[in-house]
């Protein structure tokens, strides 16, 4: 600490401040500027010994520790002369050595110019004070009606002082305000000192004062039982503090300098002392820790050791009503906070014993247990207690209770629920009666917790009245149970599930459930049919856990092979139930792939199921069925995507369908509009990869190849689908000639219109049979609206057109080459190429490639480069 400044005022031209190491703001100048002059007139010739006056500044930057001298060297009677010490205000609160701060204001004396100064690393103890002298201002500062207070004629004010302020938590001292001399009442802006010391001769200046007077001189015995406890800690104590008694934080966190943060303290440590032997001190004691701004957990969990012993001292001490109410405020003042396993054991221990001990008064005050947050312990605790000491005259007392409160208690302890309805035949009509005025959410806590236990011809009544509710689940559920402890047995329990399950009629499904549960006599008796043809009885067989894998699956072959075409369809309707019965059939064992073409022909289901089902079933389809099943397929998998499908399963599917396969309808399925360009390239170069047999029945269909991709409106396929689509089409040729030239009269235009590079393949195919059809003169009429006929030789016009299209397009000259071959004509049709810009240079491009080309027209090809001087 480098120091505090200082201020030093007296007597110039007027009382002033003389010398200063800091300067402050107006009003907290002007504060000190005033109470450092004397307190009130002095009379002629009074003296008076140096006083000290304690204060904070308005702004609440610093506190002042003034010491005041009488100043006998100035011209006028009654000047002073006043150091004041500037304790920056953080310091103030929480310094300890207060007396350390007075010592600085002493030693500098009354002349010496106002310098920082230290305080002292040690100062000696303040002497003690007479308990009789200071415990009336005690009491009167701490245990009553906050109010200034003056003492009058006090021997030893200033270590009385002292001590006090010493004592004081921070809140406190940092509004505390006091001087050790007084000649009239002093003030900060409109509030008194809380504490001033004046002389018997001044109290007719404090005629007006409102606040408390004390006689300094008058001796007494303490009025308040707190006394013995914070006096010795002010006045004898070496070191004055109360915030020893803050085990609630109360004195730390006070904000306001309230007295009511010691009282709260006080009281606090009162109820400890109590709580060996008071069970009540423990209520109150949680009382104060549960109503502070701030929960004070850590206190209530400190006091938990002597909460378990309340609990069971309160057992011993009170009456069994009063016990219980204890018990449950206990409870009520934990809320919120899960108390410790020790705590809990005591309370709910107390509790058991007393309702064992003490079981009609327990009765009598059960409705008092039922409020949240009670009712989850002492219930449950008075039920187990009750169930220790059940009897028949116990038994009879409790079916006395109201319908409420009996299921409360069932509810709350299996034990006793399980003793009165087992062993007492008696108990039955209360909890019939009960029953019958509960509400549905009651009710079902009732089929909750008690149905299990109505088992027998003398529980008739009141499980009607539950298994009345029942759904179907829940009658299944109970009928296992009763069939694993007494394998359904009793006559009447029985009438009741056949009664209910008529409501639900169920009959059948009840049936089924009991064929799981095992043989038993009663269980026969039940039991009237069997597994049927049903969606119901087939989602059963799929998903009921009760079933081994390998007797579900003997079961659902049963099923199926006794099925009619609508009853299959009505089985494996639902998605879930079709694809749990795929997959336990195996389509590999001749049976099973026998029952599984059955589903795919018969049922509908969905379009990647049913390809992946007819996949697997593929080395066992025969005959006309599995080509259906092979063909529907393959028409389902062409339009999806390569993700979907993959060329594969497509090659799959075609290398089995053989001869069988609709060329025609394949081809316009697998290349039409609305099959996307990926999928449609997949299906072409699918097409072209087939078996001979497939690819024999596709070429029979190549007209409808044709016109779906011209209705697909542009070329977008790949070009190794177009090299495909080009070589069908050649192919074709020798399978079906008409189809053929009509194929190429349909896809020639097409071709020539689309500029880009999969075109020219396509052209290689096509403007053959085309070229041959013109110079026969027979296909006029199917080829006038693709060319424009100006010459008297149609093919002239054909060549020109080609030859135009060609140097505007991305073809490669290797199909044109291969088109001219093909048409009989190379060396017109080259030689019009010729003349086109740049037709020489890409006739040697393709002279200097020809062995690229295919064998069968390579060599007419290189003999028109010859003799168009190509080569």
């Amino acid at each position: 600490m480098n120091g505090f400044d200082q201020q030093l005022h007296g007597y110039r031209q007027g009382h002033q401040l003389l010398s200063s190491t800091i300067r402050l703001p107006k009003p907290d100048q002007d504060l000190i500027d005033r109470l450092s002059d004397v307190a009130g007139p002095l009379s002629p010739g009074e003296r008076f010994e140096p006083y000290l006056t304690l204060y904070p500044l308005p702004s609440g930057s610093y506190y002042v520790v003034a010491r005041t001298w009488q100043d006998f060297e100035a011209p006028r009677a009654g000047c002073v002369r006043t150091r004041s010490v500037l304790v920056p205000m953080a310091d103030w609160q929480e310094m300890q050595g207060v007396a350390a701060v007075v010592a600085v204001a002493t030693e500098g004396g009354a002349n010496r110019p106002a310098e920082r100064r230290a305080v002292a690393a040690v100062s000696n103890p303040l002497p003690p004070v007479d308990p009789l002298q200071g415990t009336e201002l005690i009491e009167a500062m701490f245990l009553e009606e906050r109010a200034p207070i003056v003492v009058f004629d006090a021997e030893k004010p200033e270590p009385l002082a002292l001590r006090l302020t010493t004592a004081l938590w921070p809140g406190f001292r940092r509004t505390f305000s006091m001087s050790t001399f007084a000649r009239s009442p002093r003030t900060i802006g409109r509030r008194s000192f809380d504490l001033v010391f004046a002389s018997k001769e001044a109290r007719s200046r404090f005629g007006d004062w409102e606040g408390r007077r004390i006689d300094g001189r008058k001796r007494g015995a303490a009025r308040h039982p707190w006394s013995e406890l914070i006096v010795p800690r002010v006045l004898s104590s070496p070191e004055p503090s109360l915030k020893n008694f803050d085990a609630l934080g109360e004195m730390s966190s006070d904000g306001v300098g309230s007295e009511s943060a010691l009282r709260v303290s006080l009281l606090w440590e009162d109820l400890r002392r109590k709580l060996p032997s008071s069970p009540t001190a423990a209520l109150g004691m949680l009382d104060i820790a549960n109503t502070r701004k701030v929960r004070q957990i850590d206190l209530i969990r400190e006091l938990e050791p002597a909460l378990a012993k309340s609990a069971a001292l309160a057992a011993t001490s009170m009456q069994a009503e009063d016990a219980w109410r204890y018990l449950s405020a206990l409870i009520q003042k934990l809320e919120g906070l899960l108390p410790s396993m020790s705590v809990a054991r005591s309370i709910r221990t107390t509790a058991v014993d007393l309702a064992a001990h003490h079981p009609v008064e327990t009765v009598e005050v059960l409705s008092a247990l039922k409020v949240e947050p009670q009712r989850g312990v002492l219930v449950s605790a008075a039920a187990e207690g009750l169930a220790r000491t059940l009897d028949l005259e116990v038994a009879e007392l409790l079916s006395r209770l109201h319908g409420e409160d009996l299921l409360d208690l069932l509810f709350a302890s299996a034990k006793l629920a399980e003793e009165a309805i087992g062993r007492f035949p008696v108990f039955s009509s209360a909890l019939t009666m009960a029953l019958r005025t509960a509400d549905d959410e009651v009710r079902a806590e009732a089929r909750r917790q008690l149905l299990g236990l109505l088992v027998d011809d003398h529980h008739v009544d009141p499980a009607r009245l539950l298994i009345h509710d029942l759904d179907f689940d829940g009658l299944i559920k109970e009928v296992t149970h009763i069939h694993a402890v007494n394998g359904l047995s009793s006559p009447g329990m029985r009438s009741v599930i056949i009664e209910r399950v008529r409501a639900l009629q169920a009959e059948v499904a009840l049936r089924d459930a009991v064929i799981g549960m095992g043989a038993s006599a009663g269980g026969d008796a039940l039991v009237e049919s069997m597994l049927r043809q049903t969606p119901a009885d087939m989602n059963w067989l799929i998903t009921s856990p009760m079933l081994k894998q390998g007797r579900r699956i003997e079961l659902i072959r049963s099923l199926l092979a006794t099925a009619n075409s609508q009853q299959l369809r009505g089985m494996l309707a639902d998605e879930n139930t079709l694809t749990g019965t795929i997959a336990l059939l195996n389509a590999e064992d001749g049976s099973d792939a026998e029952l599984l073409s059955r589903i795919a022909y018969n049922v509908t289901m969905l379009r990647h199921h049913y390809i992946a089902l007819v996949i697997a079933l593929l080395p066992n389809l025969k005959g006309r069925i599995g080509a259906e099943l092979v063909s529907k397929a393959l028409e389902l998998a062409l339009p999806q995507e390569p993700n979907e499908v993959s060329p594969a399963v497509l090659d799959q599917l075609l290398s089995a369908v053989g001869s069988k396969i609709d060329g025609g309808r394949t081809m316009r399925v697998g290349v039409r509009r609305g099959v996307s360009p990926a999928a449609a390239s997949r299906n072409l170069v699918a097409f072209g990869r087939a078996s001979a047999a497939t690819r024999g029945s596709l070429l029979v269909g190549i007209e409808e190849m044709a016109a779906a991709m011209i209705g697909r409106h542009q070329l977008d396929i790949s070009l190794e689908a177009a090299e495909t689509a080009g070589k069908l089409l050649w192919e074709s040729g020798s399978v079906a000639p008409k189809g053929f030239v009509r194929a190429s009269a349909i896809l020639l235009p097409f071709a020539l219109g689309n500029r880009c590079e999969a075109a020219s393949p396509l052209i290689a195919a096509a403007f053959p049979p085309v070229y041959r059809e013109l110079a026969e003169g027979s296909a006029f009429d199917l080829l006038s609206y693709m060319f424009v006929f100006l010459d008297w030789d149609k093919r002239k016009s054909a060549r020109r057109r080609l030859a135009d299209a060609f140097v505007h397009s991305e073809w490669r000259i290797s199909d044109i080459a291969i088109a001219a071959a093909r048409a009989g004509d190379p060396a017109r049709i080259l030689r019009r190429i010729a003349r086109e810009r740049g037709g020489e240079e890409v006739l040697q491009g393709l002279n200097a490639d020809l062995s690229h080309l295919p064998a069968e027209v390579r060599k007419p090809i290189q003999v028109a480069l010859r003799e168009l001087g190509l080569t």
